[in-house]
């Protein structure tokens, strides 16, 4: 059961889970430009499961974690020793993590301490500064012969290949409900599919191709798709990789997207 935030002029110690209907409050602890941003709001909206605990100073959050059912995790406010610690031991049975944190001084060193390792990720959007959601547009290029285009329905996320896409998403409902997704379809069977996590007026784009199908452009047909089914609804398109991915990062210049920064993370199986 999620604990009630401590009173006004109260503190905690140690992280404390949040209640569903306490989750609006630790919005303010993630800037505009934190990595991830739509994983963070996806989860406080209710539109993918996780859990989020935390730190609790005069009754108001300081620090925060927030665990999708993915690997993505995402740590935003005030980071301490102490914060990795905990975020060992909460995290502990969830299998690979990729805690994303704010950077700062010896943060790589603390998360490295609780046993974590130190990596970075790439974020791509297209510039905001000279797009708005509703005048960028992806390309729209045309399915290879042979393969259709397809929303992704309840009934087209059950022969999905992509276990990312299950794993942030749990159930074809949620995913009808809560994500954007296209699949190209070939023989009955889906090829390759792309999804998009949407929070806080961004949309994360995500990718999957099925091995019997790589290497035939499919990939940037069904992420076009759903970047393009974004900007439309006024959507600002965010794919984040790897720094060593050199077919994600590709693809993400192909679809228009710039890279706006790299960011740190702190990879451990729990």
């Amino acid at each position: 059961m999620s604990a009630a935030p401590p009173a006004p002029g109260t503190d905690r110690d140690q992280l404390v889970e949040v209640a569903a209907a306490d989750l609006p409050r630790l919005v303010p602890l993630f800037d505009p430009d934190h990595p991830n941003l739509a994983f963070a709001h996806a989860v406080i909206d209710g539109a993918i499961p996780g859990r989020a605990w935390a730190h609790f100073r005069n009754g108001a959050p300081v620090s925060c974690l927030i665990a999708t059912t993915a690997p993505f995790c995402l740590a935003a406010g005030t980071m301490t020793p102490g914060f990795f610690m905990e975020a060992a031991t909460l995290l502990a049975g969830h299998g690979e993590v990729q805690l994303v944190h704010p950077p700062g001084p010896g943060i790589g060193e603390w998360a490295e301490q609780a046993g974590f390792t130190t990596e970075r990720r790439l974020h791509f959007t297209h510039t905001p500064f000279t797009h708005t959601p509703l005048d960028f547009s992806a390309p729209s290029p045309l399915a290879p012969d042979g393969y259709t285009l397809v929303r992704i329905d309840a009934e087209t996320f059950s022969g999905l290949d992509s276990p990312m896409a299950r794993s942030i998403f749990g159930t074809g409902a949620r995913y009808a409900d809560h994500a954007a997704g296209f699949a190209l379809v070939k023989d009955g069977r889906v090829a390759a599919d792309a999804h998009g996590v949407i929070g806080g007026g961004l949309i994360e784009l995500g990718i999957h191709t099925h091995p019997d199908h790589r290497r035939k452009g499919l990939a940037f047909v069904v992420l076009a798709a759903v970047s393009r089914w974004g900007s439309r609804r006024g959507l600002r398109s965010v794919m984040t990789c790897h720094v060593h991915k050199t077919p994600s990062i590709a693809l993400a210049r192909k679809l228009g997207l710039t890279e706006e920064f790299s960011y740190p993370i702190a990879k451990a199986t729990c």
